[in-house]
């Protein structure tokens, strides 16, 4: 009897592992597709996208995505043949380019993750979705203010309900956990 059991628990153990995951590889592959679109559709003031989106889901957690960019499309300055020098003010253009780039980043990920709620349909409802965005500044730049790392988090339901709800500005900012670093 006891190997009866060992046997069918074996066979149980060989068809879960073969089966498709919660959260199918394709649906992963959509959301990380829609967040480079969205990233690289800034065209009067675009960001520089420095790596792809990556997704992967946690199983009981959620579905993670993160993404490394700048803020602004620009070179560094060593590499513009006819301006060698950039000047304070120049810098200090950029800060303030890049501080008010910031909600629009936020409204863009809280926007791609009220998306992503609704292509990831194996998700587990209490389970989360996280967009962590990696932000990149150069040596020279005046970064004072301005995170490295901004993380959004929100439980699956709450995104299909906000979504359902059509909420706007503050109502959909409190649905998210939100970090700076």
């Amino acid at each position: 009897m006891k190997s009866l059991f060992l046997l069918v628990a074996g066979i149980a153990s060989l068809c879960s592992a073969s089966s498709e995951p919660v959260v199918s590889f394709n649906s992963l592959k959509a959301v990380e597709a829609s967040i480079n679109d969205k990233l690289r559709s800034s065209i009067n003031d675009p960001y520089d996208l420095l790596g792809t989106a990556r997704g992967t889901y946690l199983e009981g957690y959620g579905a993670i995505f993160s993404v490394e960019l700048n803020l602004l499309l620009v070179s560094a300055p060593n590499l513009l043949p006819f301006n060698q020098k950039i000047t304070e003010t120049e810098i200090a253009a950029m800060r303030e380019r890049k501080l008010r780039k910031m909600d629009l980043l936020r409204d863009s990920m809280r926007g791609l993750m009220l998306g992503a709620s609704k292509t990831l349909t194996g998700l587990p409802a209490g389970e989360r979705i996280v967009m962590e965005t990696f932000l990149f500044n150069y040596h020279w730049e005046n970064s004072r203010g301005l995170p490295h790392r901004l993380v959004l988090t929100a439980e699956k339901q709450k995104l299909l309900d906000a979504s359902a709800l059509h909420l706007t500005g503050a109502e959909l900012a409190a649905v998210f956990t939100q970090e700076e670093l």
